[in-house]
């Protein structure tokens, strides 16, 4: 499920990790939405790590998994990321130019051409609320979920679930 998703983000890098064996940490790991996509998207942690260690020419197992298990995937349960690092079409936009060419449109959240990382995120802080849910770091993100009107909630969490079922069409 995740080996398509990493594959056609790693032929968009610039560079490309597949011909390089490499990209910049940032976008290895957080910006190029791979990580939040695997977590939110309820991929295997293992299947990650051994993805990142295969695919990444300068990966170390000591380095790698602390970095996959505890921050892109908080698989850890906080030992190593104090917060988990899943974001919004809003982030990676923010960070990368991935949605400048992207199918998905970056400010819908719902709907027709929805972004996927949108309720993905959504779904993510929705699905972990009791073992997040009082963590000081990510505290307003579930104040504006808890404020958030139950039908636009509702409207994400069914979004997600039809990406989540469509996942090697995205």
């Amino acid at each position: 499920m995740c080996a398509a998703r990493f594959a056609a983000a790693s032929q968009r890098d610039a560079g490309g990790v597949i011909r390089r064996g490499e990209t910049p940490r940032l976008g290895g790991t957080t910006a190029d939405g791979d990580g939040e996509f695997c977590a939110a998207g309820r991929v295997d942690p293992d299947a990650v790590d051994a993805w990142y260690l295969g695919i990444y020419i300068d990966a170390l197992d000591w380095v790698e998994i602390t970095n996959t298990r505890g921050m892109s995937q908080y698989a850890d349960g906080g030992i190593v990321g104090t917060k988990p690092y899943v974001s919004s079409a809003t982030y990676i936009d923010k960070m990368s130019n991935y949605c400048d060419t992207c199918y998905y449109k970056k400010a819908v959240k719902t709907g027709d051409r929805a972004c996927p990382f949108n309720s993905l995120y959504w779904h993510f802080y929705d699905r972990h609320e009791p073992l997040l849910g009082n963590n000081a770091r990510i505290q307003m993100m579930y104040n504006v979920w808890r404020k958030m009107d139950p039908e636009q909630r509702a409207a994400l969490l069914i979004q997600v679930e039809y990406y989540l079922d469509r996942v090697d069409e995205l």
